[in-house]
């Protein structure tokens, strides 16, 4: 009987250490899961958003920047935790590094946080909401996987082929590594037409991307206004220049003709005799005067072309100014000259 009640205590401590390390394994699986859940949390860009984003408040200039922009709630939540700042001349460059007088640098992404150069000049402020879809487009790429960044390189690609000229343009100040994230931020900015796959790319961000590109449409119209204004301007002043050498020569022909042919009725007028009959004389001075007067009305008309052409130089020298007044009221370097 004392065996039988020793054995039963046995069993019942051998189950009991079984419980005790089945509960030790689910302790210890449950920490496991939850050690992986913080990590994950932690790790996710998410979360990182919404914490970076939790305190953040934007000034009023930023937020009507914002609004203008039509985010979706993932554009929204990720530009509030880059907490965007709309800055002047010093502190831009300070936060941006833009020293570089001959670079003209509107916006960054740097550490985590976006700054906007602030361009006051009316006609161009349209460039401070394309400078931060821009710059908010760096952030969504920072935060995208491998496979997606190559997969929207390969869609990159499929532009390039239709767009050769236009990247060539776009990337002459970026090295070959750092070119397709550029040409991410600027193709969803600039350009009207795109694959449908990488408009679906866009569209994570943007309610309406061709609005983004309507802005940049609106801030370069004054330089392509000016731009194409000079070209024809210098088309039609060169013209006039080689039209009017080309009169200013006749004339001078016509004008040495006359004289010569002065000379000839004067030296004729003091010979005796030279003149047949008074009516001769006469009618050669009023062919003479008739010239005279001729040559007079052309020097006039090729004055007054001469004025016309001066008027267009002028013109063209005037909107060269303002595409320089226009340039550099989007370099934040221009007083450091």
């Amino acid at each position: 009987m004392a065996q039988k009640e020793v054995a039963d205590i046995t069993d019942e401590v051998r189950q009991e250490n079984r419980r005790q390390v089945r509960r030790e394994v689910v302790a210890v699986l449950v920490v496991t899961a939850v050690m992986l859940a913080v990590n994950f949390l932690v790790q996710s860009w998410t979360v990182r958003d919404l914490f970076a984003g939790m305190w953040f408040r934007p000034s009023e200039q930023m937020a009507a920047l914002t609004e203008d922009l039509e985010l979706t709630s993932t554009g929204k939540r990720i530009l509030k935790a880059t907490q965007p700042a709309l800055e002047a001349k010093e502190s831009f460059n300070e936060h941006c590094d833009s020293h570089k007088v001959e670079l003209s640098l509107l916006g960054c992404y740097t550490e985590g946080k976006i700054y906007v150069y602030e361009i006051t000049e009316e006609k161009l402020a349209a460039s401070n909401k394309v400078t931060l879809a821009h710059e908010l487009l760096h952030a969504a790429w920072e935060r995208m996987g491998a496979g997606e960044q190559q997969e929207i390189r390969e869609l990159l690609e499929e532009v390039r082929r239709g767009n050769e000229e236009w990247f060539q343009t776009e990337l002459t100040a970026y090295a070959e590594g750092e070119q397709m994230e550029e040409v991410w931020t600027r193709a969803g900015t600039k350009l009207r037409e795109l694959p449908e796959a990488l408009e679906e790319k866009y569209a994570r961000y943007f309610q309406n991307r061709l609005g983004i590109v309507e802005f940049y449409e609106e801030y370069q119209a004054p330089f392509r206004e000016l731009q194409e204004r000079n070209e024809e301007l210098r088309k039609l002043i060169f013209a006039m220049k080689d039209e009017i050498e080309r009169e200013r020569d006749a004339y001078l022909v016509a004008v040495a003709e006359l004289d010569a042919e002065v000379e000839e009725f004067n030296e004729c007028a003091e010979e005796a005799g030279c003149f047949g009959t008074d009516e001769e004389f006469e009618a050669q001075r009023s062919l003479l005067e008739t010239k005279r007067a001729d040559l007079l009305a052309e020097r006039e008309r090729l004055n007054a072309k001469i004025d016309e052409n001066n008027a267009r130089v002028e013109e063209y020298q005037a909107n060269q100014m303002m595409l320089g007044e226009l340039t550099d009221a989007m370099n934040s370097n221009v007083e450091n000259l």
